[in-house]
């Protein structure tokens, strides 16, 4: 499975409710990318639940699933492990051959619903690295849900900072295009 329309009907299925809001060229690593977002009618609301995929040449790299507040427990550190491991696995089998695993950490995530209130809930952040020098991670909250994937995101060691372009965050894009501030590090430069 190595095409982002059998990896999101197979880990994310589309809110019935939930149409699209733009589908955008760009460059990610100096390559072209198709950044999609999907949100509730096909309306844009800035940090409001949002579906965003990064795709390169029909490969799923990044993907941010933010359209509700994931019911059940976390998993266990190795069913984590596992899922994330399989994810990757469907996502592109042989970019996940050359991933090795790094760590897991308990972070939160959150969104602003549609009445604008925050919304937070906890994750599993699942890191590997990747023999081209990269770094990758699954996220996932309640029983297992995806909440992010990505994959070939690299670091700028001199500024301390994530390298790779941050076309799933809505901040991050503001910034960028010169209609907010500078967020501050790790995240990436505007």
């Amino acid at each position: 499975m190595s095409n982002k329309i059998d990896f999101i009907k197979k880990w994310l299925p589309m809110p019935s409710d939930y149409a699209l809001v733009s589908e955008d060229s760009e460059r990610r690593n100096k390559r072209s990318v198709t950044i999609v977002r999907y949100q509730k009618n096909g309306v844009f609301s800035h940090n409001g639940p949002r579906i965003v995929e990064v795709i390169e040449n029909k490969h799923l790299v990044s993907i941010k699933n933010l359209t509700e507040v994931p019911a059940g427990a976390l998993f266990s550190k190795n069913q984590a492990k596992e899922l994330a491991e399989e994810i990757f696995e469907e996502t592109n089998s042989s970019y996940a051959r050359g991933l090795s695993y790094i760590r897991m950490e308990n972070q939160q995530r959150s969104f602003f619903d549609a009445q604008g209130k925050e919304r937070s809930f906890p994750v599993q952040w699942i890191k590997f690295a990747h023999t081209n020098g990269s770094y990758n991670w699954v996220t996932l909250g309640g029983n297992g849900k995806i909440i992010e994937m990505e994959i070939d995101s690299h670091w700028d060691y001199f500024h301390g900072r994530r390298k790779t372009e941050m076309w799933d965050n809505d901040d991050w894009v503001l910034a960028r295009s010169g209609n907010g501030p500078q967020l501050p590090s790790p995240n990436a430069l505007a």
